[in-house]
């Protein structure tokens, strides 16, 4: 994986833990609870939060393990198929190079055909002279 894709991953993840921050930021002024209510649920989501932070680091690394492996798998891939794709050119060049070798045996089989047929008629002219 790249840099600039380990970057973004991780500017996505801030950005979704500040998202989840401010909403619940909004949710909690504008719910009509009181204030002992109020410090409950945010000593529960505080308590949440932390819990969630506590497993992000574990949940992160193998995210970034399994998109490892499933980039050096397409990798493997992408070499296997370029290589195939090696093979049917070579085989697909072959395979022309036999057919213009035989178009010019018989082109120059019909220069020799038409030539004696040439010459044969020419003979059968000068007989009629």
């Amino acid at each position: 994986m790249s840099r600039d894709n380990c970057d973004n991953s991780s500017t996505a993840v801030l950005a979704f833990l500040a998202g989840t921050v401010v909403g619940a930021a909004i949710a909690l002024l504008t719910a009509p609870k009181t204030g002992q209510e109020t410090r409950e649920m945010l000593a529960d989501y505080g308590a949440e939060l932390k819990e969630r932070a506590k497993t992000f680091p574990d949940d992160f690394q193998e995210y970034k393990e399994t998109a490892i492996e499933r980039s050096k798998d397409m990798i493997a891939k992408g070499k296997e198929l370029i290589s195939r794709g090696s093979d049917l050119a070579a085989q697909g060049k072959e395979f022309l190079d036999e057919k213009k070798r035989t178009l010019s045996e018989a082109i120059e089989a019909g220069k020799i055909a038409m030539q004696e047929e040439r010459e044969a008629l020419a003979h059968k002219l000068e007989e009629k002279d």
